[in-house]
């Protein structure tokens, strides 16, 4: 599957605190957030959460982040950078069979599970939160992902292994798929899945996506064999 791409969705906060004890403080900070965030949700978290569990006073907070909202953008970005990562091309190209897709999609839903209450506190934010940058993060996320699987698409038409059709749409629809997959089956459980459910839902996903392709009749065995593009984007 395509990755997300996180990089340049959200400014960078400035980094202040450069010396060996700002550093350390400023990682204390960001660990705590993320705890905070992923156990109360980003509403519910309050400054003082974060000083508290961090174990600083909260003008530490502030000589190193200008509000929650910046603190909670930084902290997610590791999770975004994982996402991304866990489905990077590793020099494979198209030609590739659905058991690589399978194994691309397990990978992606692998580090979905890792980060899924920061994940799904990021979508929820996005969808309630007035704060700045959160529906911004989230469909510049989203549209990278899809984006990328669109440009594959295109490019399987180009080799002549595909119908032409709404490559837009399609690569919308699809990840779609892997995104409320990911969203409703491991996001929101109490229980993060165990690695055999994380499969059984790697192979729903993956056979989804291979299925949907318009495969052009008389290439159909070549283009059935390279669906699993789609998870290198």
């Amino acid at each position: 599957m395509p990755g997300t791409d996180s990089a340049g969705v959200a400014k960078q906060p400035a980094r202040r605190g450069k010396n060996v004890r700002g550093l350390r403080t400023r990682q204390e900070l960001l660990d705590a957030a993320l705890s905070c965030f992923s156990e109360y949700g980003y509403a519910r978290t309050r400054i003082s959460d974060i000083v508290f569990r961090a174990g600083v006073s909260q003008g530490n907070f502030y000589r190193h982040f200008q509000s929650k909202n910046e603190i909670f953008l930084e902290a997610l970005r590791p999770s975004l950078d994982e996402l991304t990562a866990s489905t990077g091309r590793g020099g494979v190209g198209d030609g590739v069979g659905l058991d690589t897709m399978i194994a691309l999609t397990t990978s992606y839903l692998t580090s979905y599970t890792r980060n899924r209450k920061i994940l799904r506190v990021m979508r929820e934010a996005a969808a309630t939160s007035s704060e700045d940058g959160f529906a911004e993060l989230w469909l510049q996320q989203r549209g990278s992902y899809v984006e990328r699987t669109a440009r594959w698409l295109r490019r399987l038409h180009q080799q002549g292994r595909i119908e032409e059709t709404d490559f837009d749409l399609l690569a919308d629809v699809l990840g779609s798929a892997i995104e409320q997959t990911a969203y409703v089956h491991i996001g929101v459980p109490a229980e993060a899945p165990r690695p055999e459910r994380i499969r059984e839902l790697a192979v729903a996903v993956a056979t989804v996506w291979h299925r949907s392709l318009p495969v052009v009749p008389e290439a159909a065995p070549e283009a059935a064999v390279s669906a699993g593009g789609v998870a290198m984007g």
